[in-house]
Order: C-alpha cells, then sequence, then structure tokens
C-alpha cells in the first residue's frame, strides 16, 4: 500500500508477485496436508475417506442448496474458488452447457502432477466408479452425490482426468433434464428428473 500511495508502481507489483507466490506456496501445502490425512485414513478402510469427505461437505453442500443460486450465479461462484486454488482453467458455452478445462485444477490436479499421491484401489461411487482417483479429487464426485440426493442432480459434473498431465473438466448443463443417464449410473443413482 505504502508503494502504491508513493506511486512506487514497480515496486508494489514486485511486492504483489512475492504475496502470491507466498499464499500459492502455502495453499499447496495445506492441500498437501488434506491429500497426506486422506490416504492415511485410507489405510484404515478406503471408506473411511468417504466418511471424512462427506463429513466436511454435507451440510456446506445442503446449506449452499438451500439458497439454489442460478446457473449463472453457480459457474461464477465455482471459478472464483478456482481462481483462488490458483487454477488455470478456460469456460466454453455449448447449446445445452457450459465446459470448464482444468490445466491442471489447482488443488487436486496440481498435486497429482507434482508428487506422489494416495489413489482409489477400487472403484466406489465416490470415486466415480473408477480406480485410481487420487483421494483429495473424490470430494468433487462427494459434492456430486450428495446435490443429487438433495434435489436430483448434480451442481456440475466432474470428468476427471485418466492420468496426471490430462486436463480435468467440469460440465454445467443448462437445464437438470439434458445431464446423460451416465452421470448419474456411475454415482450408483438413478436419473429421476
Amino acid at each position: 500500500r505504502q508503494a502504491i500511495q508513493a506511486g512506487r508502481a514497480d515496486e508494489a507489483l514486485e511486492f504483489l508477485g512475492y504475496c502470491l507466490a507466498e499464499h500459492q506456496e502455502m495453499h499447496n501445502q495445506v492441500v498437501a496436508f488434506v491429500i497426506d490425512t486422506l490416504t492415511y485414513l485410507s489405510t484404515l478402510g478406503e471408506e473411511e475417506v468417504e466418511k471424512a469427505i462427506r463429513h466436511r461437505y454435507e451440510k456446506r453442500v445442503r446449506d449452499w442448496l438451500s439458497s439454489a443460486p442460478g446457473l449463472a450465479e453457480q459457474i461464477h461462484l465455482f471459478t472464483e474458488l478456482d481462481r483462488g486454488h490458483f487454477a488455470n482453467f478456460t469456460v466454453v458455452e455449448e447449446p445445452d452447457r457450459y465446459v470448464i478445462s482444468y490445466d491442471p485444477c489447482g488443488s487436486g490436479g496440481r498435486l497429482w502432477r507434482t508428487r506422489d499421491v494416495g489413489t482409489t484401489k477400487q472403484a466406489y461411487p465416490w470415486s466415480f466408479n473408477k480406480i485410481g482417483i487420487p483421494y483429495y479429487c473424490a470430494h468433487c464426485c462427494a459434492m456430486e452425490i450428495i446435490a443429487t440426493e438433495v434435489r436430483g442432480y448434480p451442481v456440475y459434473i466432474t470428468l476427471p482426468p485418466e492420468k496426471p498431465e490430462d486436463t480435468c473438466v467440469a460440465l454445467y448443463y443448462k437445464k437438470p433434464e439434458l445431464i446423460p443417464e451416465e452421470y448419474f449410473t456411475r454415482l450408483g443413482m438413478t436419473k429421476t428428473i
């Protein structure tokens, strides 16, 4: 602030860059702690990972859905959260949906690209019915499940990467009835809309 107020823009920009790098490193350390904790929980049984994630997100998703923002607000909220995760992403509008591509997402995707992470040993509804999903990334699937339990369909659908260097994709359908059945089936659910 002092540099800006004194008109020293170069100094202010240099300090801002330093602060952002420092903040990103702290963010990355917290995310790493989460994956390490979930990986440890998995040694007690992978179902413990689901329990921990559900415990963290159940009330948050239910509370958020009770205010039921529209599609534009949902996309705005989630892209703001993604920006806070230092994600690299693009948003493309298609006739039936919005497609957000992360290269990488700022949390699980970046972790998976930069270190060994614990991954599911079996396919579960909370891991997109896939083996090899990083435990951290299962929270996106859990949010789909909780939203579907509450209102009959997910806020967004995650297409997780197959390998670390792949992009992660989030699909926001413009109308719930346009969501294909396959995205319910992989959660162990049935489409009712």
